[in-house]
This record gives C-alpha cells, structure tokens and sequence, in this order.
C-alpha cells in the first residue's frame, strides 16, 4: 500500500484525463470528477459492495446516450475516484498510474452509455 498527498492523487487523475483521446475529451459535457477518500455508506449498500475497499471508482448520473432533447438545467454527472482503495490496492506510483486510468476510463464508459459487459467485450475487462 502507497498514501500519496491528496493533490498529488488529483494530479494523477487529471493526468488521466487529459491524455484521453481528443473525441472522448471534447465530449464530456456537464460532469465533474472528484477524488474521494472511501466510498459513503450508502453507495456500499446501493451497489451491495461489502467494504469501502472493494469500490475503486464510481459514475453517478445520465449517460449520454440517454440525454433526450429535454436534458437540461440538471446537476452535473459525478465520476468519483476513490483513493484510498485505490492506493491499498497496489505497492508503487508506477502501478498506481495505470490503475486510475483504467478506473477513469471504465467510470467514463459508464458515462458514455456502455455496460460493463459492453466494456468487458469492446475493450477486454475493464470491470
């Protein structure tokens, strides 16, 4: 287990983002992504997760497949990324890069519409 600064954590998922390609990037619209400590209470027992260990990131809101033409003046959608299962789950900063990757990444296919097993098939396992 590594225990990075928090803004050192924000910095390796705004890197994350920034070097998504340019068409994903471009189409985010109306979301935020935040860093969080542990998953809250109620996300454990919403999504039947038995420990705030087992939860490394989570996408909360419309996808963007299902905006309709009447999707306006909502809150914006939440991508959280959960840091401390996160950093519990590897050793070094060199393993932890591409974990947060691939947690945004996944949370970011849950925000452009697509399943888990949709991901597990285009993708191989992204779950």
């Amino acid at each position: 287990m590594i225990e990075l600064e928090q803004k050192d954590f924000e910095e390796l998922v705004l890197v994350a983002l920034v070097t998504l390609p340019d068409q994903f990037r471009t189409a985010l619209k109306n979301i935020d992504v935040v860093v969080e400590d542990f998953p809250p209470m109620d996300v454990l027992k919403r999504t039947g997760v038995a420990n705030g260990y087992g939860l490394l990131g989570l996408y909360q809101g419309v996808p963007l497949r299902d905006r309709g033409p009447h999707y306006s003046g909502t809150l914006p959608d939440k991508i959280s990324v959960f840091k401390v299962p996160l950093e519990s789950s590897v050793d070094t900063v060199d393993e932890l890069m591409p974990l947060v990757q691939h947690v945004v990444l996944h949370e970011l296919g849950h925000y452009f519409g697509l399943s888990d097993e949709e991901m597990r098939e285009s993708r191989g396992d992204l779950h």
